[in-house]
């Protein structure tokens, strides 16, 4: 019913090495780095030419929106589980920096663009050489619509939300954990059930990588949604119902998850201090005020340790002393603590002054990296990796670029280099 789908609802970050920001923080990274990080995130089963296009060509993605009219902020940061300080934010609110900055651009077209909202695509339509020249689908439920075209563009999305599918391809890294209603997503239902998929097998595109779905260590309990407090980035404590911390906050999100499982309930507190919010009224990147979110009931506000342990029932001595070991490690960059935290993100700092936040935190399922079999050209290919004629993709409904498990800041990346790809290679079909 609205443009943007999950993007729109996203944390907002984009992994790029930008030279000018990052030196300007004393960042140092390369696109090499970058690379390498995505394949080890990965489990290094990511193709490596995807991941190489991806990495090298991120940045001209960037400065390729900042000409179509994103703002981006200066300050670099590093989204939950990016191993790395390269993610970009913009400086209107998570995903809406982009999805409106793009909307507007459409409207710039006229008449030239037509946009229909709630119209499912229900079938590719194919010439007798096996070429995709169309689509049909049903607008608002009772209005046929089919539009001939030298060639489509698959931007549906992943299968987040599809409860049933998700649990029957769940042969990988979560085939211990039962993806049912009790874990919820980020995902907009709608846009994430997967419809895209269906539409590529019946031009005989290859799937692939489904089993690979990743869980985001975020999620509130009960939706699986992370709108209620800005999660990602540094600074903020995984603190489980003993009051202990029990992982390395900067570790990837598969990492993570598989740690939180392991935890009293499979629950944790997500405890930040003064140092994330000086300023209750400043809305974060989210666009949403502490404020907001205490008037919500969801996070929980003490000015000492003390207090905030009473509230979330846990012992003060071990509450106090996890925020101590975490302070060792931020005042000594580049020790690594027993949990393999490391300090060396230059906003690393130790957390001494209240107020104190805490908001309850579960696993959720936030982005599926298995879908349409692609090349860096974004063409759909057979399993015999030959491209299927008209057919493109971009975004979650691909696979093969993330492996198994998506760094924190490489979908946004992901969907905005391919999608821009998709859109320069199909505009050459005649």
């Amino acid at each position: 019913g609205f443009l943007g789908g999950s993007t729109n609802v996203s944390g907002g970050a984009l992994n790029a090495v930008d030279d000018k920001r990052q030196k300007a923080q004393g960042i140092e990274d390369s696109v090499q780095k970058f690379y390498e990080s995505t394949m080890k995130g990965g489990h290094n089963v990511g193709n490596p030419e995807l991941v190489k296009y991806l990495t090298d060509n991120a940045y001209p993605t960037v400065e390729w929106m900042e000409k179509e009219g994103v703002v981006f902020r200066d300050k670099i940061g590093a989204a939950t589980g990016s191993l790395g300080q390269r993610s970009h934010y913009g400086k209107k609110p998570a995903g809406y920096a982009y999805t409106s900055a793009f909307e507007n651009k459409l409207k710039e077209f006229g008449d030239h663009v037509v946009v229909l909202t709630e119209t499912p695509a229900s079938k590719l339509i194919m010439d007798k050489s096996g070429r995709v020249i169309g689509v049909s689908g049903l607008h608002a439920g009772k209005q046929p619509v089919t539009v001939m075209a030298p060639s489509v563009i698959l931007a549906t999305g992943g299968f987040g939300a599809n409860v049933k599918f998700r649990q029957e391809v769940n042969t990988g890294v979560w085939k211990e954990v039962t993806l049912d209603n009790r874990i919820g997503t980020t995902n907009i239902n709608k846009a994430a059930q997967g419809d895209g998929l269906k539409l590529a097998k019946s031009a005989h595109a290859d799937i692939i990588g489904l089993s690979d779905i990743q869980l985001h260590p975020n999620g509130t309990p009960g939706t699986g949604l992370m709108q209620d407090i800005a999660t990602s980035g540094r600074n903020r404590l995984f603190i489980n119902k003993n009051g202990d911390r029990f992982v390395s906050e900067s570790a990837a999100r598969d990492t993570l998850c598989k740690a939180i499982f392991k935890q009293p309930d499979g629950t944790y507190w997500l405890l930040m201090n003064k140092l994330r919010y000086p300023d209750e009224n400043k809305p974060d990147r989210m666009g949403v005020t502490m404020k907001d979110m205490l008037a919500l009931g969801r996070v929980k506000k003490a000015d000492t340790l003390d207090e905030m342990a009473k509230l979330i029932n846990v012992p003060a001595d071990h509450l106090k002393a996890a925020v101590a070991e975490y302070n060792k490690a931020a005042s000594n960059k580049g020790t690594k603590d027993k949990f393999g935290f490391v300090a060396t993100n230059t906003d690393d700092a130790p957390m001494t002054e209240g107020p104190w936040y805490a908001c309850l935190k579960v696993p959720t399922v936030h982005h599926t990296m298995g879908g349409v079999r692609i090349d860096t050209l974004a063409r759909a290919l057979d399993k015999d990796g030959k491209p299927v004629p008209g057919l493109y993709a971009a975004g979650e409904v691909t696979g093969g670029i993330h492996g198994a498990n998506r760094l924190g800041g490489n979908a946004i990346a992901d969907v905005f280099t391919f999608g821009r790809q998709a859109g320069a290679s199909a505009a050459q079909q005649k």
